[in-house]
């Protein structure tokens, strides 16, 4: 009856783990009751039948387990499945290497934070450092990040 239910323990893990990896991808609900039915599959064959036959099913469970990372990972199944899409663009706007800090432009969008302004011949994505500022407000760029300008209103 117990190396019933310990053999049933492990094969529930193998299922689940494949069920983990063929049908919904992710460490999920099935690949974490996999990996406890394993541990408990091994604690009761370490309680049952002593400290031999426990590291044994331990070392069956690793090379089981590494045995089936390798076949998942030279499948053809799994090459089906992988996203083969070329990524060609970047969010780096060209446009953006001609505002520098002090350039002055309008709100295109009211800038509730974040918007849409003019500044000199380039539209682009700014982010308010003042607050929120209306469309048609001229602005000054403020500061440059990366890829992010942060615009304050002009004060006369």
């Amino acid at each position: 009856m117990i190396l019933t239910i310990i053999l049933t323990l492990f094969v529930l893990s193998l299922l689940l783990g494949l069920v983990e990896i063929f049908l919904m991808p992710g460490f999920g609900v099935c690949g974490i009751v996999g990996v406890v039915c394993a541990f408990v599959g091994v604690g009761v064959v370490f309680g049952y039948y002593g400290i031999v036959y426990g590291l044994v099913a331990a070392l069956a469970v690793v090379v089981a387990g590494g045995l089936l990372l390798y076949w998942v990972m030279h499948s053809k199944r799994i090459e089906r499945l992988s996203l083969h899409a070329r990524i060609d663009s970047s969010v780096a706007n060209e446009s953006l290497d001609v505002v520098k800090v002090g350039d002055r432009g309008v709100a295109l969008t009211r800038l509730a934070l974040v918007g849409n302004a003019r500044i000199g011949s380039v539209e682009c994505e700014v982010h308010s450092a003042a607050g929120f500022i209306e469309e048609g407000t001229p602005i000054e760029v403020t500061k440059l990040r990366f890829n992010e300008v942060y615009v304050k209103p002009v004060v006369n």
